[in-house]
């Protein structure tokens, strides 16, 4: 156990009255107040306006981890922030900004406040990212996604930006659409997609997955009597249903 001999008064982290009014009495998730609470933490550290903190230093912050590790010991650390950052950023307690860099992106993310709001929205290529924002507003294949399959993450927006670097845009259009018409809105069954038209061809490949069942294979010949159709039965025949 470790010993603890009380708070200092130099060392407190200032929190907002609305936190303790309007957000904590709703949050459930032990994660989610564990990292809002040290983003606060982290920022409060900082000087400057648009005090921010990226996701790479989140997820190699050791004390974070070993906070978060005492949530949940069987999930990897990784998914238990990610989880917890998307539940305030969807509650509006925190806002993401994505900054594209040579050959990456980072994700950023600040407390809400009206101030941080406005500085985000001056930044030329980024995009805050929180409840009230557009996925219209995002580049492309973020807002596509957004749109069509759910929030952004940042080992996925890693992942698509990744992605548009590899594949034509038309092929990741085309592959989301694909997802939605099949209803699995996930960016693994997406990713399949992509894989196998890099590997088979896109044209050759386009209609596979999509090909009918070939009822009669197993309605006719020697499989016919366990469906109850056969070359001298007098059962009817399966089109007249």
């Amino acid at each position: 156990m470790v010993a603890f001999h009380g708070f200092s008064t130099e060392n407190l982290v200032p929190l907002p009255a609305e936190f303790f009014s309007d957000v904590l009495p709703s949050i459930s998730n032990l994660a989610e107040l564990k990292v809002t609470l040290h983003v606060f933490w982290l920022v409060s550290q900082q000087r400057g306006r648009a005090k921010r903190v990226s996701w790479d230093a989140l997820s190699s912050d050791s004390a974070l981890a070993q906070s978060l590790r005492a949530v949940s010991q069987l999930r990897p650390t990784s998914d238990v922030l990610e989880e917890a950052l998307g539940l305030a950023v969807e509650r509006g307690t925190l806002l993401h900004l994505i900054s594209p860099e040579p050959g990456r992106v980072v994700s950023w993310y600040l407390v809400n406040t009206q101030a941080n709001r406005h500085w985000v929205e001056r930044q030329a290529g980024q995009r805050v990212l929180a409840p009230e924002a557009s996925p219209a507003a995002l580049p492309t294949i973020f807002g596509l996604y957004e749109q069509n399959i759910g929030l952004l993450t940042p080992l996925l927006i890693e992942q698509l930006h990744e992605a548009s670097a590899k594949y034509p845009a038309v092929w990741l259009e085309e592959a989301i659409a694909k997802a939605v018409e099949a209803n699995v809105r996930n960016w693994r069954y997406i990713r399949r997609i992509l894989e196998r038209w890099e590997t088979d061809g896109k044209e050759s490949t386009s209609h596979r997955s999509e090909q009918l069942f070939d009822l009669s294979k197993y309605t006719t010949g020697k499989y016919a009597a366990f469906f109850g159709r056969s070359g001298d039965s007098d059962g009817g025949d399966l089109s007249d249903l």
